[in-house]
């Protein structure tokens, strides 16, 4: 994929469920009340983690909708098409039905943009998943709907390839990204150099967490690390994470029904400090303290000397400041500009104030 295909990418997406709108009204990316149905065809564009653009031909899923736009428009619906995104509904009852429809919209992509990627979303995982724990259906329509893009796209030379993804609104699958691990590296290194019990990392537009120090997002308590058992992480609320992201998405509608801006906040309670600050141009990181010697003002100093080297990161962009995490990543080797052996390299602490020598 091209740079410029990276920035902004033309997607087709067509749901076969009216809760995605709703699933993107309690993200709180899109004020949903003004929305009614997807009437017909519906363009848009939604920018995602800052820098991505995704060009929407948004579907509706009713029958009259479908029909129409694979007959009537589908040269014009289905042409330069980068990725198409289909959305299953896995308590729908009328799967043969909606398999069916998907192959007519396959059929209608190859035809007109034969190297197009297919991205198939089956939601409502967290309906199913306590009657089904070992996801039995999601696996059997996954084979379905991998078989029907095998049979199509067989004489298609060059046919993009097709994806399945279980999602839920409240799982991390929507909105994984690759560099996780190094991420979180990151961040269990900020909560060590700033005796903290636990950092996470939320998306700033939609508030939904990304990443947090120590043991992964979806590990059970047994996978704490050493520092989460010593300060009681494990006997927190586990969807504690899902009513932070509520309360901070309730706070900053208060803010904006009074023409203020959210920047963050900080409060110390007995023993507890808490501290959410942006910590790049996408994402927010909350520091939860137990130590009652460390000052929310020690936290913020803290988080804004590691805010460059994290963008740096994010970005991975050539890294001029160090941290323990990238001396010793062979990954991020040749994006490093210092010699990690020179002592004289600029730490991501260093305020970069030059000292004049003693006389």
């Amino acid at each position: 994929m091209s740079s410029a295909q990276r920035r902004k990418l033309s997607g087709l997406f067509i749901q076969l469920t009216n809760r995605v709108w709703q699933d993107l009204d309690a993200l709180g990316h899109l004020d949903t009340r003004r929305l009614g149905a997807t009437i017909d065809v519906e363009q848009s564009a939604v920018r995602l983690l800052g820098s991505l653009v995704l060009n929407l031909w948004d579907c509706g899923g009713q029958d009259a909708f479908l029909d129409n736009y694979l007959s009537a428009q589908r040269d014009t619906i289905f042409s330069n098409v980068a990725v198409l995104i289909y959305v299953f509904d896995m308590t729908s009852t009328e799967w043969e039905k909606d398999l069916h429809y998907f192959e007519d919209n396959l059929s209608a992509l190859r035809e007109n943009s034969p190297d197009a990627g297919v991205w198939v979303l089956m939601n409502k995982m967290d309906l199913v998943d306590s009657e089904d724990p070992k996801r039995t259906k999601y696996q059997e329509r996954r084979d379905e709907v991998l078989a029907l893009n095998d049979k199509l796209s067989k004489d298609v030379d060059g046919a993009g390839g097709c994806r399945c993804f279980p999602t839920s609104i409240w799982d991390e699958s929507l909105y994984k990204i690759p560099n996780i691990k190094l991420i979180s590296a990151h961040l269990t290194y900020l909560r060590d150099m700033l005796g903290a019990a636990e950092i996470a990392a939320f998306e700033s537009e939609t508030f939904l967490i990304m990443a947090k120090s120590g043991s992964p997002l979806d590990s059970d308590s047994s996978e704490a690390d050493d520092v989460e058992k010593a300060k009681g992480v494990p006997g927190l609320d586990p969807e504690r994470f899902e009513k932070i992201s509520e309360i901070v998405k309730s706070f900053r509608k208060t803010c904006q029904k009074t023409g203020e801006q959210f920047y963050g906040f900080d409060a110390q309670f007995d023993g507890v400090t808490v501290v959410l600050e942006p910590m790049t141009r996408n994402t927010f990181a909350m520091v939860v303290g137990v130590d009652p010697t460390v000052e929310a003002g020690l936290v913020k100093y803290n988080m804004n000397q590691a805010r460059l080297h994290l963008a740096e990161v994010g970005t991975m962009t050539t890294m001029t400041r160090k941290c323990g995490v990238c001396e010793h990543n062979v990954k991020l080797e040749h994006n490093i500009s210092y010699k990690p052996s020179n002592p004289s390299g600029r730490a991501w602490d260093d305020v970069g104030i030059d000292v004049p020598a003693a006389a």
